[in-house]
């Protein structure tokens, strides 16, 4: 990896080293990195909706370990094993699935038990979105290391083709220069390539019911914004939407340069996920309102939070949602 000095022109060489040699630890140094970035590392494993469940997860009275982090994808109301290892280790992937199919077992109550509120900063939302769904037991299984061994990865390949396991692996790499520390995580498993080629992951897998019927007059007296009524008026002219996970998904296809475009109704903002990416994407964005919006950057995309009355009125002139 280079670093690229713009003032002067020129690349400069960042040292490639390891967590052991730079007394990294993987609990209390990577793990507590992640935990305090989530916002920023969920955006990395292309995971932007999730939301952490806590750290050091006991799945199971039966056993005295305990899962490194743990979290909930909204999107499809699963569960998300990660683990992590600081260089290689050839049982990562059987202890994930062992954590993952004791988790698969959880009801809603036992879930909601093991949130860490600490980590959380709305869990009523969290806890309502569990609530309005069905827990979907194919859990999602992410591999955080330094390396893998072949066996692992092809073990994840036959797990992930014969039995629709799904499974995602990253490789993290550490650069030193001077004092500072570059860590990169790239997907090694399996390809980006080949998983952009699919519009969502696991198509074709069984999903769950909603558990009862959830209504957007429901979720409406739960939004802390007043354009909140509008916004899901305009949008279920569209489309009817999902009011259990409190979104729109895909409410533009193939828009401005864009693959897809969401909308998600949070407690207190409107979440707009967009997935593409081109160069200009940003200033493009920036230019379509007229004061400032929160941006974020995900592996695969964009987000924007939309927080007041002027930004909601440029959301929807530009989306034409009415």
């Amino acid at each position: 990896m280079l670093k690229f000095d713009t003032t002067k022109a020129k690349f400069e060489p960042l040292k490639p080293t390891e967590l052991k040699s730079e007394d990294v630890l993987e609990r209390y140094d990577l793990q507590q990195a992640i935990v305090t970035s989530w916002d920023l590392f969920k955006n990395e494993i292309g995971l932007p909706a999730a939301y952490l469940i806590g750290q050091e997860v006991t799945p199971d009275n039966s056993t005295q370990n305990s899962i490194d982090l743990l979290a909930y994808d909204p999107d499809d109301s699963s569960l998300i094993v990660i683990e992590l290892k600081r260089d290689r280790h050839k049982l990562q992937l059987l202890q994930a699935l062992s954590y993952a199919a004791m988790v698969a077992k959880w009801d809603t109550d036992v879930l909601i038990s093991q949130i860490q509120r600490q980590y959380n900063p709305d869990p009523e939302e969290l806890i309502d979105l569990i609530n309005s769904n069905e827990i979907n037991n194919d859990i999602k299984i992410i591999l955080i290391a330094e390396t893998y061994d072949p066996e692992v990865i092809i073990t994840a390949n036959w797990l992930e083709s014969d039995y629709s396991v799904n499974i995602t692996a990253f490789a993290i790499a550490l650069y030193s220069m001077e004092d500072e520390m570059f860590l990169s995580l790239e997907q090694r498993y399996p390809l980006k390539e080949l998983s952009d080629a699919y519009e969502m992951r696991g198509t074709g897998r069984k999903t769950k019911k909603q558990k009862d019927e959830v209504e957007w007059s429901d979720v409406l007296p739960k939004l802390q914004y007043p354009f909140a009524e509008r916004g899901i008026e305009l949008c279920q002219k569209i489309k009817a939407g999902d009011a259990s996970r409190r979104r729109f998904g895909l409410i533009r296809r193939n828009y401005d340069g864009f693959t897809w475009i969401s909308l998600n109704f949070r407690q207190k903002y409107i979440n707009v996920y967009l997935k593409g990416k081109f160069e200009g994407d940003q200033d493009f964005l920036k230019k379509k309102f007229r004061e400032p919006v929160t941006m974020n950057t995900w592996r695969d995309g964009l987000s924007l939070l939309v927080t007041t009355e002027s930004q909601f009125e440029d959301l929807v002139k530009w989306l034409k949602l009415e």
